[in-house]
């Protein structure tokens, strides 16, 4: 919704959403600006996660997004929130970049980014290490258990917004689910041995 000063506001409520994509796909640049602003942070999120490397999320986010602009005039609304489909975007952003970029190492970037100096390096390091810890343990799980745990715990996300996002039925996305946490439980079990 556009206020009396010309300034984005973001959808409260799903009928403020549905109208900002109406307005969207009209060609309403601020509505789109919008729903951006309301979904930037999750799909970010979402692709960080995926990727590891915060500049690679924030160039695949932008692309997310780009995409959604470009391909707005093909979104319909079917029950979902706005978000479904831009995760189901950035799914397929994240997958494509993975196959074109084989080569990539996602912590270089990180290592040759400066420390900040104001920053608690014991907390910094300690998140590092977690982060790392994270991604070598979810690198156990398949793709789609990766990909259901952060849809579902990174982003917040129901069964079935998962379940649209990945082209599954629900029952498909607990039964993912199931066997990813029991396959986490067993690795950590595995490593407290």
């Amino acid at each position: 919704m556009i206020d009396s000063a010309g300034a984005t506001q973001l959808p409260e409520s799903a009928s403020q959403e549905i109208e900002l994509i109406r307005q969207a796909t009209s060609g309403d640049a601020n509505a789109f600006a919008g729903l951006y602003d309301a979904y930037v942070d999750e799909v970010y999120r979402f692709v960080l996660h995926r990727v590891g490397n915060k500049q690679t999320a924030e160039d695949l986010t932008s692309q997310v997004f780009l995409k959604a602009w470009d391909n707005l005039g093909r979104y319909t609304m079917r029950g979902l929130p706005f978000g479904a489909w831009l995760f189901r975007i950035a799914r397929n952003t994240v997958i494509d970049h993975y196959r074109t970029h084989k080569d990539v190492l996602p912590l270089e970037a990180e290592a040759m980014t400066k420390p900040d100096p104001k920053a608690n390096v014991a907390k910094e390091v300690e998140r590092r290490l977690e982060r790392e810890w994270l991604q070598t343990v979810l690198q156990h799980l398949t793709e789609d258990q990766r990909e259901v745990l952060t849809l579902k715990f990174i982003n917040g996300l129901k069964t079935g917004e998962v379940a649209k996002i990945m082209g599954k039925r629900q029952g498909a996305i607990r039964a993912l689910q199931m066997r990813a946490l029991q396959a986490l439980a067993d690795l950590l079990g595995g490593e407290n041995e």
